[in-house]
């Protein structure tokens, strides 16, 4: 069994609506309460208080708060759990050295919903193509919230459930299970390609064939910097403000619906027409750093880099590639991808396979040892595919450097490698 997620709008009525809000209300009371007790525990009695003994305990808040019995056992339950996780984050990134980031009080305002760990307490019923019913809760209390929405699996069992609140909306999000072959996807075509994503252009092959970059975040960019002066000119925290940063949310909404459609559309086509996807990889976080420095070393053209990250993080590499692999994987397609660090498909000649170092400036590749010339990243491209169906050029094959490439070569680069092995 294959676990997909799936998200569904949903459309209550003013009732509706209002009971939505009132149970994200008590959800949000209770993660609270969980928290200051955990706290003045530590600070008065210097013990620790577990998920077990809060959740041991939920009979009787109930007993005591009738209005949450109509929320249900397992959403309460998942809510501690929710606090209890944030504990557990707390202490790793302690142990790890980093910066901890104690758990914190929510707003009600802010707390995003709430969760059903498992199918107990509400229902999904498809009705036509696009339309369904959701119910929520049991008995003369449960409500069926109309949604619009549809998935692709013809044999599917729900898992969980989340209500998110996100931009004055609702969703649902929930986690089917789905068998293996209703979860296979139909492949039409046989084909090898190597991909560079970029931003230029998001994607070159290794025939020079391209796709255009939408830019979505620099479309809308103009929209979004008038709704931000205007928010400015309002006081903080009046009618107006608040308006205004709905618009700018729902804006951003809009813009990552965007990214996201057109990454589904062109990651289907490719695992529908490929037998093999090769490219190399990205670690988008490190790449879109930034270049502030410190006091003691400033650094420099901090607004160029700025604008740079934010086209990085526009194009959705990171998403791109774990939609390639799940897809792949649905497909039979084999999807590799070529370490970044050994290979340098960006510095690396197609034909003889030397090392030439290029800055960014540098948009064609042109081989001092070999005579070959290319565009940089129709090269890259041929690089990763060459990694890909050459026998013992794997990652995993290759544990030192290749033979002809220089042990420690300087390149005048200032792309970020990949340091790390992501798993297909």
């Amino acid at each position: 069994m294959q676990r997909r997620k799936v998200t569904f709008k949903l459309y209550p009525t003013a009732a509706q609506l209002a009971r939505l809000e009132a149970w994200t209300r008590l959800h949000c009371e209770l993660y609270n309460a969980a928290l200051q007790e955990r706290i003045e525990a530590w600070q008065k009695a210097g013990r620790s208080i577990s998920y077990y003994d809060q959740q041991n305990m939920l009979p009787e808040i109930k007993d005591c708060r009738p209005e949450l019995v109509e929320l249900g056992s397992h959403a309460l339950q998942q809510t501690l759990r929710r606090l209890d996780l944030a504990f557990q984050a707390f202490f790793r990134r302690v142990r790890a050295g980093e910066k901890p980031g104690y758990p914190r009080f929510k707003a009600a305002a802010r707390f995003a919903g709430f969760s059903y760990p498992d199918p107990a307490g509400w229902k999904l019923m498809q009705q036509g193509v696009r339309g369904g019913t959701l119910r929520l809760g049991s008995g003369e209390a449960a409500m069926s919230i109309r949604l619009r929405g549809k998935h692709r699996f013809a044999e599917a069992k729900p898992n969980d459930l989340t209500i998110v609140r996100r931009s004055g909306e609702w969703h649902a999000s929930i986690t089917l299970r789905v068998p293996e072959e209703t979860c296979a996807r139909e492949r039409t075509g046989h084909q090898c390609r190597g991909i560079d994503l970029g931003i230029e252009q998001w994607a070159t092959f290794d025939d020079g064939s391209t796709i255009e970059n939408p830019r979505w975040t620099r479309t809308e960019l103009p929209r979004l910097a008038a709704l931000q002066r205007a928010r400015a000119r309002k006081r903080k925290g009046s009618a107006r403000y608040k308006r205004l940063s709905m618009q700018a949310a729902r804006l951003h909404d809009r813009i990552a619906n965007l990214r996201r459609e057109f990454l589904h559309q062109e990651t289907a086509k490719l695992v529908r027409a490929c037998s093999l996807i090769a490219t190399e990889q990205l670690q988008p976080k490190n790449m879109s750093r930034t270049a502030k420095g410190s006091i003691e070393r400033p650094g420099r053209r901090v607004r160029q880099k700025a604008g740079l990250n934010r086209e990085i993080l526009s194009a959705g590499f990171g998403m791109a590639h774990q939609m390639l692999a799940y897809k792949a994987e649905e497909a039979g397609t084999r999807f590799h991808l070529s370490e970044t660090r050994q290979i340098k498909p960006s510095q690396r000649c197609a034909a003889c396979w030397e090392v030439v170092p290029k800055t960014l400036a540098q948009r064609v590749h042109a081989c001092p040892h070999c005579g070959h010339t290319a565009p940089r990243d129709k090269n890259s491209a041929l690089v990763v595919l060459i990694d890909a169906l050459t026998p013992g050029t794997g990652v995993a094959a290759r544990p030192k450097p290749l033979a002809r490439q220089r042990a420690k070569s300087k390149s005048v680069t200032r792309e970020t490698p990949a340091t790390t092995t992501q798993g297909v």
